[in-house]
């Protein structure tokens, strides 16, 4: 660094000439600046206290002074000694020049990119400049896991991943979570300089349940990938009484199951909801509650999916399901829950008998599953006592209900009975219109005016 200098030539009290130069500080940020691969980043820099650079010389640079990644001189960019790995791949931001910033843009970032940066700036006789670093990053394709045969009894799993930088950690841990050794590892680097590997799962993991695939970045957080072979969906699956529905499942990784048994059951392994066995379904041992009702969809096949179509469902079909799928000696399998609701029919109201100084009205319905939740409300939506209820499974195994009220007001009533299916979310209400006088006669309706609304 030069301390500033001034120096002056007179003539009879007059100044002739004046060299001078401005002291500045020249500042980077205080951390590391990180960009991804393929996308465009700034590398901040900036004179203290803030003057115009636009009469500066402004000089980016890695190693070597003479090397130069950007040159900004005499108000103009100059390109000619630049680097060749940088050519058209620079911009110094100028619309900040005459505050003093002097950030430079580098677009289509590489891994090569990573490392130190010089921004250098000097003004006649001065100069000053600031270090920075550059730490690029690149988060490639998703791991793709594979099966390469058979080995000591079981199958051979490998992991493959591509397009990564820096070089990523992948370990392979149990489902306790103790490190496993891999039993092959290769990397490699592509034409753009990211990272690829490939790493097989270690031998003997292939008979224990569930390996795991722990992968990650230095300085960042891991990414864990849970190996099940056969999954099911990880919720309860809900079916409409006489509509039809599938149970998904398939295989983790995705690979052909054309030639592996598929077996759903229920609660016993020979009780057989649908089995497809040495390439097509085997319908000797179904369930009889069964028989014409399912379908395994082999559209997915090739690609490890063994749903399960159920047609037409009945009460009955509610409960768990085993997915089981065996290749040779391997097998697995996948457990998943099965709900069955029924919507039923919209309420029915009547008026029955004289009660207690009042009228005794009823509301009827059938066909809901589960047991459904009966409420009488008034004209404001406000929840009405009921005298009685009952509720009974009918012959279709669908829940028959009946809930009753006494209305004793001598006026105008609008009543209003609401039935919901919890599981569905749904209801059906009717609603009925009680004009004048109580009636004399329970038999006569009428007064009554009644409509259906159905949500």
């Amino acid at each position: 660094m030069t301390p500033q200098t001034l120096q002056g030539y007179y003539m009879g009290g007059h100044v002739l000439s004046v060299s001078t130069s401005t002291q500045f500080t020249v500042i980077g940020p205080d951390h590391p600046v990180t960009a991804i691969v393929g996308e465009d980043t700034v590398l901040p820099c900036h004179l203290s206290p803030r003057m115009s650079a636009e009469n500066m010389e402004v000089r980016w640079f890695r190693s070597e002074f003479t090397r130069f990644v950007h040159l900004y001189q005499h108000g103009k960019d100059e390109y000619e000694q630049q680097m060749p790995e940088y050519h058209e791949r620079t911009e110094l931001l100028k619309a900040g020049i005459m505050d003093g910033n002097v950030a430079l843009r580098i677009v289509n970032v590489r891994p090569s990119d990573e490392g130190q940066y010089r921004c250098f700036v000097q003004d006649g006789v001065f100069h000053e400049e600031a270090l920075l670093e550059l730490k690029v990053e690149a988060s490639g394709s998703p791991p793709q896991i594979s099966v390469e045969g058979y080995q000591d009894g079981g199958i051979r799993m490998v992991c493959q991943l591509a397009g990564w930088y820096p070089e990523p950690e992948v370990l392979w841990r149990d489902r306790s979570g103790q490190l496993l050794s891999s039993s092959t590892k290769t990397k490699s680097k592509d034409g753009r300089g990211l990272f690829e590997i490939k790493i097989s799962e270690p031998p003997g993991v292939s008979h224990t349940p569930h390996p795991l695939l722990l992968l990650s970045l230095p300085e960042k957080s891991a990414i864990w990938l849970f190996l099940h072979f056969v999954t099911g969906p990880g919720h309860p699956v809900t079916a409409i009484v006489g509509e039809d529905t599938v149970l998904p499942c398939h295989l983790s990784p995705r690979m052909s199951a054309e030639n592996m048994e598929v077996r759903w059951f229920r609660s016993e392994f020979t009780s057989i909801v649908h089995l497809y066995q040495h390439g097509k379904d085997q319908y000797g041992n179904q369930m009889p509650d069964y028989r014409g009702r399912t379908e395994l969809l082999k559209a997915g096949i090739t690609d490890g999916d063994g749903s399960l179509e159920i047609f037409y469902h009945r009460r009955s079909d509610e409960g768990q399901y085993y997915c089981f799928v065996q290749d040779g000696s391997f097998y697995e399998e996948a457990l998943l829950e099965l709900k069955v609701a029924a919507l039923g029919a919209s309420p029915l109201i009547s008026v029955t008998s004289h009660q207690d100084g009042g009228i005794r009205v009823v509301c009827q319905s059938s066909g809901w599953y589960p047991e459904p939740k009966v409420l009488w409300r008034d004209l404001s939506g406000q929840e009405l006592p009921s005298l009685s209820e009952a509720k009974s499974l009918g012959d279709s195994g669908l829940f028959e209900t009946e809930n009753s009220i006494i209305i004793k007001e001598r006026s105008n009533q609008n009543l209003s009975c609401w039935i919901r299916n919890t599981v569905l979310n749904q209801e059906k209400e009717s609603a009925v219109y009680i004009a004048g006088q109580l009636p004399a006669k329970p038999t006569s309706l009428n007064h009554l005016q009644q409509k259906e609304n159905k949500t």
